[in-house]
């Protein structure tokens, strides 16, 4: 799989975000009043701004490379559009020689009610932008369709924010990065009660994250590969 198209797909959006919400579709409906003597009180219901359309205002959190560098999971993401479980991270401390952060991903990809076990490699820009949090970038070979990932907060030890969006999707998507791989009822609460001071009234959608779920697919697929070489491996015998 192409790179660029890794990370589109893995880091801000899975296998799809073409999911429009309603309540970015939905028109609003046209306020009435009503009399009551001199002034006038209006019917229409409070404006509330929707969770997924605050992305673009973040902007960004300077990076701390040595700080944020190692393993993390995606413990959360809200909306959910994604079809992958047990997300791994594996985040540099350097760019390479070309300015880019070489970041490692592995997961189960869950799609067609498959339990695959992938890895890939996805590169992102480091310059300025990105030194403060904004990784802005052009996917795709014949059309370009402009990225842009942020990271929204950090304490580098336990959690990490990050939202993204696409020229093409203008639904945004929220993940909760964590260090530890399985949260307690007790971590899920305060992951959740944290990360709605930055995007209210959203709930987040847990990610499979289990020990035994995310590493019986990794057995399934070296298992595989094993039985794969040895076909070939007999395969070649006998011609």
């Amino acid at each position: 799989m192409n790179t660029k198209i890794s990370v589109v797909l893995l880091l801000l959006v899975g296998c799809s975000l073409q999911r429009v919400y309603s309540e970015d579709t939905t028109p609003a409906p046209t306020p009435t009043t009503k009399p009551t003597g001199d002034t006038t009180v209006s019917d229409a219901p409070t404006t509330v701004t929707p969770p997924f359309s605050t992305c673009p205002a973040f902007a960004g959190k300077p990076v701390d490379l040595k700080a944020i560098s190692g393993d993390w999971y995606e413990a959360g993401r809200a909306p959910d559009v994604d079809v992958s479980q047990c997300l791994k991270y594996t985040l540099p401390s350097t760019p390479n020689a070309n300015s880019k952060l070489e970041v490692q991903l592995e997961f189960v990809n869950t799609a067609d009610n498959k339990w695959d076990h992938m890895k890939e490699t996805g590169l992102l820009p480091w310059d300025a932008n990105a030194q403060n949090g904004i990784f802005n970038w052009n996917a795709g070979e014949t059309v370009q369709i402009p990225v842009t990932l942020k990271l929204v907060d950090t304490d580098a030890k336990s959690y990490a924010f990050v939202c993204g969006y696409t020229g093409v999707a203008p639904t945004p998507i929220f993940k909760v990065l964590t260090r530890k791989r399985e949260l307690s009822t007790e971590d899920k609460n305060k992951v959740q009660e944290q990360f709605n001071t930055f995007v209210p009234v959203t709930k987040l959608i847990w990610v499979e994250q289990s020990e035994a779920k995310c590493n019986s697919a990794m057995r399934s697929a070296g298992g595989f590969i094993v039985a794969l070489a040895l076909v070939l491996l007999i395969r070649q015998r006998n011609h």
